[in-house]
């Protein structure tokens, strides 16, 4: 027992080492696989006792607190990210909305956040923000084949077929290619039904 309590400061030191890395590592998202409305991908959420910043008790020192604040406030904006994809799968939009909001308020550059935004905006049918919301992606992040797959969706679902098309071909040219999801995506259904759509389908070498 004795020699057990002797080395119990060194277990202290190295079991903080160990949790301080696994929290960093916890709080680093997966580059997301998204569609006009699909979120596929979480990770590195974190269990709060309230949503609301600052909620930490008197004296107790919030995690992170003596990071560079250009790391504080990523982390914040992916925890608020993660809150957001929570909200969207169980379909409440509106408090998704407000976590991905604060996610970009936080992390300026959060390029997952600004096309979740997007998704959460067409859910709700917030159909201009959703569009300011994927022009403004476009400017930050022009090479950024999701947000031009998002822009596709918005198109179908607003009956904007040759724009959809459009859209779709930039981001199949920047990279995209999840034929699958292309051929699936309920958002995509307007653009899909369309012989612009068909006749661009056929000359796909290989086919969809």
């Amino acid at each position: 027992m004795n020699a057990f309590i002797k080395y119990l400061p060194h277990l202290g030191i190295t079991a903080l080492i160990l949790f301080l890395g696994l929290d960093y590592f916890s709080l680093t998202p997966k580059r997301l696989q998204i569609s006009g409305g699909e979120l596929q991908a979480t990770e590195g959420s974190h269990t709060e006792d309230s949503h609301s910043e600052g909620s930490h008790g008197m004296g107790e020192e919030m995690p992170g607190a003596n990071l560079p604040q250009e790391e504080r406030e990523r982390r914040m904006g992916i925890f608020h990210y993660n809150e957001g994809n929570k909200f969207f799968k169980d379909k409440n939009y509106n408090e998704a909305i407000i976590r991905y909001q604060k996610a970009i308020q936080h992390h300026k550059g959060f390029q997952e956040a600004i096309i979740n935004l997007s998704s959460a905006y067409m859910k709700n049918k917030e159909f201009d923000k959703a569009l300011e919301t994927l022009k403004a992606g476009q400017k930050q992040f022009p090479k950024a084949a999701l947000i031009d797959f998002n822009l596709a969706c918005y198109y179908s679902l607003t009956q904007n077929l040759e724009s959809g098309l459009s859209a779709l071909k930039t981001a199949v040219d920047k990279g995209y290619k999840q034929f699958k999801q292309i051929e699936n995506d309920p958002d995509l259904q307007n653009l899909r039904n369309s012989a612009l759509y068909q006749e661009w389908k056929a000359k796909i070498p290989g086919g969809i």
